[in-house]
């Protein structure tokens, strides 16, 4: 029977960002307000488990220690501004930072051990934003990263596959990854042109890593159909080809036509038909092998249905959830579309974009 780990600590809810700020403990509290309600806490596919402080040398592996050492000083303070721009945190958000990126190890390590078929590890602060050095947008230590060489390292995997959902790209996953071909790293997002002014489509990888990193920058406004062709045409093919032995998801929920920070136009369907391709890509190559890591998403109305429903799908339980279409603009179409041939065409020199 497939069975799914839901990782989560209420402890999570302790990094306070401030009245307004839409990285905010409403998210996760959403979250597993509707879980509970849906029943999939209660079925036995599921279960929850408690996430455990990373340890400070799988921490040191993505992030410089004298970083590391900053954030710990500034939360001490009682915390603040951490950047120029957007992200907070508060006197316990070191520790809760650190126990976020060991909620994403944890859920490899028990997909790793076979005692799951794969996890959601459900943690804030998000991660996708934090390079080696810095924070940005919203995000303290990269979690996905973090995950990622501790399965390198620990289980000496050599080829590990981050999907970014995210709307935003993930400027700190990809730069940690490069240079290095034993993380591939795909990532659908908006035009990244004002933010993080990374992401686009002739950003390959260099040296090793070359071919490696994986780019797919769509127009805002972007819907269901153009999403999932850009989606099904390119990541799909490339996923195949390099046939991972480990499936990361930075998933952000973000791309929701009702988010107030993403400029996307998908529906809940998109993210059902996503995971649908994900975890079939798992279980041919890597006995279903798949995390998932909650990056960004702020539509409090539909981020618990959306998390919802991708669990539901991870551990095969039924669950509907009602929305609607958002049909984009002939003009965002066409864009979008010829935005895919050009990906297609970069991608070419390394994947068969045939396939």
């Amino acid at each position: 029977m497939k069975k799914t780990a839901i990782v989560y600590s209420p402890k999570y809810l302790r990094h306070k960002t401030g009245p307004r700020h839409p990285e905010s403990p409403s998210r996760l509290r959403v979250i597993m307000r509707e879980l509970n309600k849906s029943s999939i806490l209660k079925n036995e596919r599921c279960s929850i488990l408690k996430p455990e402080t990373v340890h400070i040398n799988d921490l040191q592996l993505i992030h410089d220690t004298e970083y590391i050492q900053q954030i710990r000083q500034f939360c001490d303070c009682g915390g603040g501004l951490l950047d120029q721009e957007d992200t907070v945190v508060s006197g316990e958000s070191y520790e809760i930072a650190r126990l976020a990126a060991g909620g994403a190890v944890k859920a490899a390590d028990v997909v790793m051990a076979g005692k799951y078929t794969n996890a959601f590890a459900f943690v804030r602060p998000p991660g996708h934003h934090a390079g080696t050095d810095y924070p940005m947008g919203f995000c303290v230590f990269n979690n996905v990263a973090v995950a990622a060489t501790h399965l390198l390292e620990e289980y000496r995997l050599d080829r590990v596959l981050i999907l970014d959902l995210d709307a935003h790209h993930g400027n700190g996953t990809q730069e940690i990854f490069y240079g290095s071909n034993k993380v591939l790293y795909v990532s659908l997002h908006e035009d990244p042109s004002e933010f993080p002014l990374t992401g686009f489509a002739d950003e390959v990888g260099e040296d090793e890593g070359r071919g490696y990193t994986v780019n797919i920058p769509l127009p805002y406004g972007t819907d269901n159909k153009v999403y999932l062709k850009a989606f099904n045409e390119i990541a799909v093919p490339i996923i195949n080809q390099y046939k991972p032995q480990f499936i990361l998801v930075s998933t952000g929920f973000d791309n929701h036509y009702t988010d107030p920070v993403g400029y996307l136009s998908l529906s809940a369907f998109s993210y059902a038909k996503i995971f649908d391709a994900i975890l079939e890509s798992a279980a041919k190559f890597c006995q279903g092998k798949t995390v998932a890591v909650l990056e960004g998403g702020y539509s409090l109305r539909f981020l618990g249905k959306m998390a919802c429903a991708v669990t539901a799908k991870m551990a095969e339980i039924p669950y509907s959830i009602r929305d609607k279409h958002v049909a984009a603009g002939v003009k965002v179409r066409k864009k979008g579309e010829k935005k895919i041939e050009q990906v297609k065409k970069l991608q070419e020199s390394f994947w068969n974009m045939e396939s």
